[in-house]
């Protein structure tokens, strides 16, 4: 694991005007230095939108990537080295909250980041995230820091780049951008074993704003089942369907406690066979 030094990789779509003032405020007023922050678009239209409206002294560069969140990022991770640290944002975050970990309340933002990397060095992670939920009273009596498989927010979190690693490329989530986050911190489980969240480090944005990002709440409801569907068929032994009140459907994952090496290589194996196993029976089905 090297490249120590990190940079924060911001994909934005359509919101031009809430990135400047939610993400690229929020990491001012924390002050991380400006040459780490990288803002990814879409495209030609959407690059000449955000250079007008985006506070050049607050971003290093804006770059033209892909259209789609999970095209994005993979566009992203193959921009930069290997073994290179990279911080994912969303483009919504208004405020990032240290204050409930005895271990990071009196530090920095920036002294975060790098002691989460630090971690994933220590337990041989190559993924960090923190507590998806705002609320304090649902991380206060939560552990510092957990190395089971863990939900990781994709609205916030940090990887050490391995662009060329098939194992953990999202291929559920591709067409509709749903569910990556969760499909993503299967796929680094199954690789690694371990997945790091600091459960006192809490963030707040909307998961399902009115434009931009992945579209509204409405038109994200059945693509959002199917996803899941599709996660279960796959992953059953790592997490069930669950539908809340609102008709949203998740994908709740199992708390299976981190592997040893062993067990990691089993569990891959286990995992191969039965993707080859699913996939004999569909040929011999449309035949």
């Amino acid at each position: 694991m090297v490249n120590k030094d990190y940079v924060v990789c911001v994909p934005s779509y359509k919101r031009a005007s809430v990135c400047n003032e939610k993400t690229l405020n929020t990491l001012h007023k924390h002050k991380i230095d400006s040459k780490r922050i990288y803002v990814y678009v879409a495209n030609k239209e959407e690059y000449d939108l955000y250079e007008k409206i985006l506070d050049k002294n607050k971003y290093n560069k804006l770059i033209i990537g892909k259209k789609g969140l999970v095209q994005q990022r993979e566009f992203i991770m193959n921009l930069w080295p290997e073994g290179k640290h990279i911080v994912f944002l969303d483009d919504d975050v208004q405020s990032v909250d240290l204050s409930l970990s005895d271990r990071f309340k009196n530090h920095s933002l920036d002294y975060f980041i790098k002691e989460a990397f630090e971690e994933c060095k220590n337990n041989k992670s190559y993924i960090w995230g923190v507590y998806a939920v705002f609320n304090p009273f649902f991380r206060k009596p939560k552990k510092e820091m957990t190395r089971d498989l863990n939900f990781i927010v994709g609205a916030f979190y940090g990887i050490i780049n391995r662009p060329k690693l098939k194992s953990i490329k999202l291929t559920i989530s591709k067409e509709s951008g749903q569910k990556e986050d969760i499909e993503r911190t299967i796929k680094y489980f199954i690789e690694d074993g371990v997945v790091l969240r600091f459960n006192k480090i809490g963030f707040e944005t909307k998961y399902y704003g009115k434009e931009g990002g992945l579209g509204k709440f409405e038109d994200r409801l059945k693509p959002m089942m199917d996803a899941c569907k599709k996660l279960e068929e796959k992953y059953p032994e790592y997490g069930r369907i669950k539908v809340r009140g609102n008709g949203m459907g998740e994908f709740v994952l199992k708390k299976i406690p981190y592997q040893t090496e062993p067990e990691r290589k089993s569990n891959k194996t286990k995992t191969k066979t039965k993707t080859k196993t699913k996939t004999k029976t569909k040929t011999k089905k449309n035949k």
